[in-house]
């Protein structure tokens, strides 16, 4: 009897020391998806502190080519409302992470993600649209000068250019951020609530 009292606390201390283990991993788990995320809401940031500097950028750009400021108050709009869109498609509270159950983490990774691609496709043709407006309006702008069509011309260029270099960086951001998911949401547990 004695040999069993002994065995029965033994396997009592093994058990309370995997359950305390279980605890650490899943602190220590936690803090790691939490880290992998906090580039993503950096981000969110730092384009929501950028958006002014954007439309005062852009307010110049209608004003030296001498065309209407409702490109930039367009630009600001479109761009506020896609700021919005990437505080719910891109950042992820750190609260989540202590708060929600690790299933319901793994939920609100999957639905962002989809949500993301659905916010690319919608905001990528919007912003090529608005563009091809704005280098429009640029090629018939009117200077005072001689040189006007070489002004327009590289104008358009320009824009071009910028429209190209912003198209490939939202990519790769968008890819990025993808792949942050999938490593985060690859992390957790299969059978862990």
């Amino acid at each position: 009897m004695d040999e069993l009292d002994i065995l029965k606390e033994e396997m009592a201390a093994l058990k309370r020391s995997l359950d305390k283990e279980q605890i650490v991993n899943d602190k220590l788990l936690r803090t790691v998806m939490r880290q992998k995320a906090s580039w993503l809401n950096n981000f969110v940031m730092v384009e929501f502190c950028l958006l002014p500097f954007l439309y005062l950028l852009f307010v110049g750009i209608c004003a030296f080519f001498h065309i209407s400021q409702w490109y930039a108050v367009s630009l600001l709009i479109l761009a506020g409302l896609d700021v919005l869109a990437d505080l719910r498609t891109f950042r992820i509270s750190p609260k989540v992470f202590s708060t929600c159950t690790m299933l319901e983490v793994r939920r609100m990774l999957v639905k962002q993600k989809k949500e993301r691609f659905w916010h690319v496709c919608i905001a990528m043709p919007l912003a090529i649209l608005w563009l091809i407006l704005l280098l429009n309006a640029v090629s018939q702008a009117s200077f005072p000068m001689a040189t006007d069509h070489a002004i327009n011309f590289g104008g358009v260029i320009g824009g071009i250019v910028g429209g190209i270099i912003g198209g490939v960086v939202v990519l790769v951001i968008y890819r990025k951020a993808q792949k942050t998911n999938d490593t985060i949401i690859q992390e957790i547990p299969q059978d862990n609530s």
